[in-house]
């Protein structure tokens, strides 16, 4: 179990279960496996899209961790919740 960034457990996007799953992983994605999803297409438009809007695209990234996480794909949630 790990402890939760403050952004993570302030999030008003992700409910408690979320938050739940996220601190229940054994570690945490590396700099390098969260880079290699940086060229994903998707990743690329939601980081482009809010340019100079650090809220909203921390909100818009919340809600695609959140998908992940209804997929059950821990992982990739928290590489999406990693980016910066």
């Amino acid at each position: 179990m790990i402890n939760l960034p403050n952004y993570i457990k302030e999030s008003v996007v992700l409910s408690d279960q979320d938050k739940e799953v996220l601190a229940h992983v054994s570690r945490l994605p590396t700099e390098i496996e969260v880079d290699e999803i940086r060229s994903f297409s998707f990743i690329q438009e939601l980081m482009n899209a809010f340019i100079g809007d650090e809220t909203t695209r921390d909100t818009h990234l919340q809600l695609k961790a959140k998908e992940y996480l209804a997929i059950d794909d821990v992982d990739m949630a928290w590489k999406i919740l990693l980016l910066d």
